[in-house]
């Protein structure tokens, strides 16, 4: 059985954007992990076992290992899911251990995101792009956000829907830790930068040159 076969374009199995969400996936999923072992090591010795039981995983591997190319579309959004599931159960848990670990774990994400070593911005429509390129929000072909301002040196977007409140709720965990981790590692993404990056109330974004 292959794309072509069932009415797929190889073409689109195989398309950078799919690889890109893939690759966006696998670094939420990588960043769950490792706060997921540090709680581990403070002393939840099953917590790895607990993420796994209520999240299942993400198999290792590229995309071309990992997804099936006849459903793509139906493997990213059952991983997007697994990967938002995790995170969250990683920080919520974590932090029903000892709520004094949340500097830590925004010092993590901002690391995290530092490791990308993005250095070279031109201006505000690269920085959204970048941005997009490493922030899990939905699906390949969702809809999630609505650009309200853009200027060379600034832009500011609104989101449509909220892609991780479902992972959070779960989790039993608080939405507004979210968004503070997603700023520590958005904001260590461009720390080498000369862009920064806000968010208000949840709902507006915006990453402009400082």
């Amino acid at each position: 059985m292959n794309a072509e076969t069932n009415g797929i374009d190889p073409k689109l199995t195989e398309s950078s954007e799919l690889i890109g969400h893939f690759n966006k996936i696998k670094l939420l999923g990588s960043i769950a992990n490792q706060i997921g072992f540090y709680g581990v090591q403070c002393g939840n010795a099953t917590l790895m076992d607990y993420i796994d039981m209520n999240c299942g995983g993400i198999p290792e591997g590229e995309f071309a290992q990992v997804v099936d190319v006849s459903a793509p579309m139906q493997f990213l959004s059952m991983y997007t899911k697994t990967a938002e599931n995790r995170f969250a159960f990683a920080v919520t848990e974590l932090l029903k251990m000892n709520a004094g670990f949340l500097e830590a774990l925004a010092n993590s994400c901002f690391q995290a995101g530092k490791d990308m070593q993005i250095s070279s911005v031109s201006d505000a429509k690269q920085a959204f792009g970048i941005y997009n390129d490493f922030v899990l929000d939905g699906m390949v072909d969702e809809q999630t956000k609505e650009i309200v301002a853009q200027s060379a040196s600034k832009i500011v977007w609104k989101k449509l829907s909220d892609t991780h409140e479902a992972a959070w709720k779960r989790a039993g965990g608080d939405l507004n830790v979210y968004y503070l981790l997603q700023k520590s590692f958005v904001s260590g993404l461009f720390a080498e930068s000369k862009y920064a990056y806000n968010i208000e109330d949840n709902t507006t974004f915006s990453l402009f040159r400082h």
